[in-house]
């Protein structure tokens, strides 16, 4: 059977708070990490801020957003996280323990679409893509699906070129990795697929075939922040970046009500490190925020 270059679905994949041996740089060590309150009020703030501002700023939009939480995370909690990507089609995937997130973004995008060929982009939570990257995945995988190298075997698409942003700093970096976090799959829809999941980023050009695609500007950044232990700033300094990240001044985001919250700090841009918060958000009531 023959696919028509045309029959492709773009996914980015996300695993928001899923069960992993991840602990953040602050935390009480009681419960679970992933269903922590405070880090899941400070991360919805990072990801409204910075991953789905960067999803909401593509040249291209024709894409789904498909973001794994674990499947104890409360209701009103998995409403806002897909609720702060406007425009663009974001649905929940529930991870049960002891299940592999890869494996349910798989079997979501069987029941999904019947496009011959699908495209899965992996994003952290806290970081961005440029405004060109779905663009730039579309071209390369049309391009790649109508020569025929995807038939027998998943392609695999990563950009070496990026950048990083301290958020304590406002700085930014220049950084090349070749084998970054930000690589996407290009292969035939089945139940057979692999996913982009399928391997560690680091390894995935050992098993697929691979472009390392060149870039002028960086197609993404990694946002360092101060609830992240495995983030360092890494790369060249640079003065004007290829892309900013966070939303501006002028369009603030509520995360629960379209509302002005009270503000008890303009000097910082975090949710309060406080449980309370997260009592607010499940209420209904507006996050006391830090700008």
């Amino acid at each position: 059977m023959s696919f028509r270059s045309m029959d492709l679905k773009k996914y980015i994949t996300i695993r928001y708070n899923t069960a992993a041996g991840f602990k953040p740089s602050q935390w009480n060590g009681k419960g679970p990490v992933n269903l922590d309150p405070v880090w899941l009020v400070e991360r919805l703030r990072l990801f409204d801020n910075y991953c789905a501002a960067s999803l909401e700023a593509q040249s291209l939009r024709d894409f789904t957003v498909l973001i794994a939480l674990d499947a104890d995370t409360h209701e009103n909690y998995v409403r806002a996280v897909c609720n702060c990507v406007k425009g663009i089609e974001v649905r929940p995937v529930l991870v049960e323990a002891g299940h592999d997130h890869g494996a349910r973004f798989n079997a979501f995008v069987q029941d999904d679409t019947d496009a011959g060929f699908v495209s899965l982009t992996r994003l952290d939570s806290d970081d961005a893509l440029a405004p060109t990257f779905v663009e730039r995945i579309d071209h390369l995988a049309r391009r790649e699906i109508e020569k025929g190298a995807v038939d027998e075997q998943p392609l695999y698409i990563t950009f070496p070129h990026g950048q990083n942003f301290d958020t304590a700093t406002g700085r930014y970096t220049d950084h090349e990795y070749a084998m970054s976090a930000f690589g996407t799959l290009v292969e035939k829809r089945s139940p057979a697929m692999k996913g982009v999941y399928s391997d560690h980023h680091q390894k995935m050009a050992a098993r697929y075939n691979t472009i390392i695609a060149p870039s002028r500007d960086a197609q993404w950044c990694i946002v360092v922040h101060d609830n992240n232990a495995a983030n360092v700033l890494r790369g060249k300094p640079v003065a004007e970046p290829s892309f900013t990240v966070g939303r501006s001044v002028a369009e603030p985001r509520e995360l629960v009500r379209q509302q002005k919250p009270p503000q008890a700090n303009r000097s910082t841009g975090i949710a309060s490190r406080t449980a309370g918060n997260f009592v607010r958000f499940l209420s209904g009531r507006p996050l006391k925020l830090r700008k």
